[in-house]
């Protein structure tokens, strides 16, 4: 159960969404062009762990990813699930809700997602994209098939519709697909559609799920913990080795779509980091943490890149909420009142997740830590709009949450 927050009222409501309505143009980027194809890549358990103090290996995990700068946004995300719940990443990002606010061990995608919800999928099937969702894996898991439904998915495809499947640590039976053949089947996608449709394409990655003591096969040991730390956990080094795949595998997936004709624009972010051995974590942060250092545990890259003029940024950080209306900005696409909303909001508080607050001067504050006023009330008002876009559905201002003319 959630309650009421403070001050809940339709004339809130009316006041909030009034200055933040969507409107049906938006500024076409320089270049003035707008994507054809957008697709995003929610990529399993990726994460830099050199943001850990006291973390280095023997080589880079991620040179290519590094390098990218031209047409390129890039940066840090704070998620709001450590080690698992990749679900509720999914959620953040696709809504713009946060967990924040949510009972805390509550999973969206099996208690809050209707038929017909605001989500991203909705605003790119308005604006005309036919919306693909991918993962290459089992249906089972967090309720996938029934959310996709919800939001509107038009087409779904789990590991059995994959072609040329391959496979890390293991077989079918025991392994993961690669991002390799993840992206290789995303490119088949690609090549499958009528010229010039517009194409929202959603991936969720499998190749680098726990757990991290699995066989090599197929995988070379390439990247390990060096200094203090070499030797001690075997598991770090195994997923170094996966990133260093992963690394490799969006490699060729840039390649590709830097030959493509179509405007595309592409996004790769992290659900969250990784649960290898829980003494590694303790050894590089302690046992209690303040809350500037628990969050550099939240931290997963995002690297937004375009095969044609966007602006470039480098060193962005906002949590995972904001990164949808990141990449509509990005993109020069419409925008809903609620992504207007968030935009402004990330200038006073770039990170809101279940971990904590950080506001525009770079400050920390923990979960239960209270807010300066003038920062308080911006949360309140977030709340508010929360509130009425999952619980009170009935009452929800549409106009506000999705795209209207």
């Amino acid at each position: 159960h959630v309650e009421r927050p403070d001050g809940y009222s339709q004339t809130a409501l009316d006041a909030l969404a009034g200055d933040s309505l969507s409107q049906s143009a938006a500024a076409v980027p320089e270049g003035g062009q707008r994507p054809v194809n957008v697709i995003v890549i929610m990529n399993e358990s990726f994460a830099d762990l050199s943001v850990l103090p006291g973390v280095d290996s023997n080589v880079d995990a991620m040179p290519f990813i590094r390098s990218l700068s031209e047409n390129t946004v890039k940066g840090y995300t704070y998620t709001s699930v450590f080690g698992g719940t990749t679900a509720n990443s999914e959620y953040e990002f696709l809504t713009g809700n946060t967990t924040a606010f949510l009972p805390a061990g509550t999973v969206p995608y099996q208690m809050y997602v209707s038929d017909g919800d605001p989500s991203l999928v909705r605003q790119m099937k308005d604006l005309g994209y036919r919306c693909v969702a991918s993962h290459p894996y089992r249906s089972s898991g967090w309720n996938r098939p029934s959310v996709y439904r919800d939001y509107g998915f038009d087409q779904v495809y789990f590991e059995r519709d994959f072609q040329n499947r391959t496979y890390l640590r293991g077989d079918a039976s025991s392994g993961y697909i690669s991002d390799q053949c993840n992206f290789e089947n995303l490119v088949h996608m690609y090549e499958h559609k009528q010229e010039g449709e517009p194409l929202f394409l959603f991936n969720v990655t499998m190749q680098n799920h726990s757990a991290y003591n699995m066989p090599w096969t197929n995988l070379d040991r390439e990247v390990w913990l060096t200094g203090a730390l070499e030797g001690r956990f075997s598991s770090v080094d195994q997923y170094f080795s996966l990133i260093r795949q992963t690394d490799r595998a969006f490699a060729y997936l840039i390649d590709y779509f830097s030959q493509v004709e179509e405007p595309t624009v592409i996004l790769m972010f992290g659900d969250h980091q990784p649960q290898v051995a829980t003494n590694f974590y303790t050894a590089v942060l302690g046992s209690d943490p303040e809350p500037a250092l628990a969050q550099k545990k939240q931290m997963t890259p995002f690297v937004l890149w375009a095969n044609y003029d966007i602006p470039e940024r480098d060193g962005v950080a906002l949590s995972l909420n904001y990164l949808s209306a990141l990449l509509m900005e990005t993109a020069g696409l419409p925008q809903t009142g609620y992504q207007r909303f968030l935009s402004e909001l990330y200038r006073d508080l770039p990170v809101i997740n279940t971990v904590g607050i950080q506001d525009r001067s770079g400050t920390w504050y923990g979960e239960n830590e209270p807010l300066p006023e003038p920062l308080a009330r911006r949360l309140e008002e977030y709340q508010m709009l929360q509130y009425n876009n999952i619980f009170d559905k009935s009452h929800r201002v549409e106009s506000f949450f999705s795209l209207h003319e």
